[in-house]
């Protein structure tokens, strides 16, 4: 038995006053809980990463709304002093969607 399982057994039966072939049985008869324990902090994960993916999606989406009105805008411009103001607008929005792109694949 490996010297750091052995010492944590020998711990457990002294806390207890169990023998340790009774720690070592409770040990074993625990294994496919502390199994189950891992998948479920597996699926955990899996979802934060999940939850992350679809809140930047989301966050993309109320950005792209305002950018789109923002090409309408640019489109319905009629003189080139009101086109040249839409589309700085333009650039601003875009700039914060590609910020906020780049930040979300970190």
């Amino acid at each position: 038995m490996p010297t750091d399982v052995f010492e944590r057994v020998e711990a457990k039966a002294k806390e207890t006053g169990w023998p340790l072939n009774r720690v070592i049985i409770n040990e074993l008869a625990a294994f496919p809980g502390l199994e189950k324990q891992a998948k479920l902090g597996e699926l955990i994960r899996d979802m934060e990463v999940i939850l992350a993916q679809y809140g930047s999606r989301i966050t993309l989406a109320e950005l792209s709304e305002p950018l789109l009105r923002a090409v309408d805008d640019v489109l319905a411009a009629k003189g080139d002093g009101e086109r040249q103001a839409r589309l700085d607008k333009l650039r601003v929005l875009r700039t914060v969607t590609l910020k906020h792109e780049r930040t979300s694949k970190k």
